[in-house]
């Protein structure tokens, strides 16, 4: 059984990852376009975001990875979880050639798309298929990444991304002070792909050495399987891809292109805010997997009201500071000029959250127990019902109302939907569950809510250092706020060191 200890470390290490990502992007992003030029780094762009969207191709192969393999692996059925393994492999491995076949196709049309200046043409189409490449390398690889979450190492998938993320930056700075173009970094990016993969694959044998790698074609119930587990992972990505990028497009379409960067300001914390979370409680689901395969109802319970007052914990002190203070970050960050209209749609976006985060706990409790095909049909609806609420809302009030479109559509499944069906799976009941999770939390966080509002209003900040300061003078109230909110679990830890204490005291 993984251990507190264990998920804990698990969760530090995602965000310590996290974290460095996004240091590393801040700061790089500026370099590389000031060495590339607008134009070359406008190619590179496009390039990147034509072959990331072939990420759907996975067909949630790696969530069906983690489950099977997690629930094997706690039965002690290696040979299942082998074979798991090698289903998901095979498939990988045609989905990636397929992928690398597009990428052809793409480099030969792709000054169809977008007009690039002869000169760059041919960089354009090499870097197309080349990046190509390295996307099917990862996307085939990526089962040795579902193994080692699936056993709970995420501090070992977390080193070897830090590891990438720092190489890959290096590489970027000495290619670019080169001299070199967009070819060269597509070849970079293949090379820190393979060997980063080449790392998984090596630990995920290392870490477990019983499980076995065939390439033969796998036997029809087992993809069967898979299928009927995976089908409806993708139907919801494919779903939530559309919630949370077709926002802006529903802006530069129905309100001006110009309002896109206001719109975009605003998407782009709360899109940091929710990988946040992520980094928390991805972990969950191969922890219900394992609950599960032990029979484990009343772990899975625990792990329900434990897991979202933790996914609580880390969301709801970050929305309530954006959404009180969220306009004066935005206008220190961005400048004045986009305080107001970004700072409202901000407001708008993390109430949607609140209900959205707080039910990411449920989500991989679903998606390790193998209940999520309800769901899938859930966030179709809901992401039909955005887009539709949000162009229609956006012709009346503007910006404004495809923010509302959003939220209002969220309600119906995070509101109302999720909460109803977690508690049914696992025979919880409703009200308890709310009071013990939602409820709670507002209330132990209510301190660090009434803080940020007082001093947003009477401690105007000048500048963001001055703005983090005095996020930095309330923190304590967070902290008395998670205290209470895990009181259960810190009090017998209080009490028994101070029981160490004095009983060293008395040997004395």
């Amino acid at each position: 059984m993984v251990s507190t200890k264990r998920i804990v470390k698990s969760a530090s290490s995602n965000w310590l990852s996290y974290a460095i990502s996004v240091v590393v992007a801040f700061l790089i992003s500026p370099y590389v376009v000031h060495q590339l030029g607008n134009l070359a780094y406008g190619v590179w762009s496009f390039v990147v975001s034509l072959i990331s969207f072939l990420g759907l191709l996975d067909f949630g192969l790696r969530g069906a990875v983690t489950r099977f393999v997690s629930r094997h692996h706690t039965e002690g059925n290696h040979e299942a979880a082998g074979k798991a393994l090698s289903a998901a492999f095979w498939l990988r491995l045609w989905i990636g050639i397929s992928v690398v076949l597009i990428s052809l196709g793409f480099s030969f049309v792709i000054t169809r798309f977008i007009a690039i200046p002869k000169e760059l043409q041919f960089a354009a189409r090499i870097a197309v298929l080349v990046a190509g490449s390295s996307f099917a390398i990862s996307l085939t690889c990526g089962v040795f990444a579902g193994v080692l979450a699936a056993l709970h190492r995420f501090d070992l998938l977390s080193t070897v991304t830090i590891l990438q993320t720092i190489i890959r930056a290096a590489g970027i700075v000495w290619l670019l002070r080169s001299g070199h173009g967009i070819v060269a970094l597509a070849l970079l990016e293949l090379v820190v792909i393979s060997a980063a993969n080449a790392t998984l694959a090596f630990l995920c044998f290392r870490i477990y050495p019983q499980l076995r790698l065939s390439f033969g074609r796998p036997d029809a119930d087992l993809l069967r399987s898979f299928w009927q587990y995976s089908s409806y992972v993708f139907m919801i990505n494919v779903c939530y891809q559309l919630i949370s990028y077709s926002d802006n497009l529903v802006v530069g379409a129905f309100v001006s292109v110009s309002a896109v960067t206001f719109y975009s300001i605003a998407g782009s914390l709360v899109d940091y805010l929710r990988q946040l979370v992520t980094a928390l409680t991805t972990t969950f689901m191969p922890l219900a997997s394992s609950y599960e395969a032990e029979n484990k109802d009343d772990g899975l319970r625990n792990l329900l009201i434990q897991g979202t007052r933790a996914a609580l914990c880390v969301s709801l002190p970050v929305e309530l500071a954006l959404c009180f203070r969220g306009s004066t970050f935005i206008g220190l960050w961005m400048g004045q000029s986009y305080a107001q209209i970004s700072g409202h749609i901000l407001q708008i976006l993390v109430c949607s959250q609140f209900f959205t985060l707080a039910n990411a706990t449920s989500g991989n409790i679903a998606y390790g127990i193998a209940k999520h095909r309800p769901v899938a049909w859930c966030v179709a609806i809901e992401a039909v019902v955005n887009l539709t609420l949000s162009i229609l809302l956006a012709r009346k009030i503007g910006i404004y109302g495809v923010a509302w479109g959003t939220l209002i559509a969220s309600l119906g499944t995070h509101l109302v939907f999720w909460p109803v069906y977690i508690c049914r799976i696992l025979r919880v009941r409703l009200l308890t569950y709310l009071w013990q999770t939602w409820a709670y939390s507002a209330v132990c966080f209510l301190p660090f809510a009434l803080a940020c509002l007082l001093s947003d209003r009477f401690w105007k900040p000048t500048t963001l250092l001055q703005f983090f300061l005095q996020i930095a003078a309330i923190l304590p109230l967070f902290l008395v706020g998670t205290a209470m909110l895990f009181w259960n679990r810190v009090n017998p830890t209080l009490r028994a060191r101070l029981n160490s204490l004095l009983h060293y005291r008395s040997s004395l």
